[in-house]
């Protein structure tokens, strides 16, 4: 399973979305995530497609609110080119 790992000094528990930036029809994916008891998350995106895409991460620590967004390529199979 493809991951994206975050290794953090406090537990999360929180919700992570998985937005394509690339325009094919792929719909956004919400998912409700935890860290281990190693404060180790992993944000699962084996089934996103080909294609760039923004994970937006958020999440509640201590009463206060935390953010965080990457931008993530996914890489797909090479085309091959078409000879005549």
């Amino acid at each position: 399973m493809k991951t994206i790992r975050f290794n953090f000094s406090h537990p999360v528990k929180g919700r992570a979305s998985l937005l394509p930036l690339t325009c094919n029809n792929v719909k956004c994916q919400q998912l409700q995530v935890a860290s281990t008891a190693d404060n180790l998350l992993e944000v699962p995106v084996s089934n996103c497609t080909a294609g760039r895409w923004k994970l937006i991460l958020d999440w509640e620590y201590e009463g206060r609110n935390f953010s965080h967004q990457e931008e993530f390529e996914i890489k797909g199979k090479a085309k091959k080119a078409k000879v005549n």
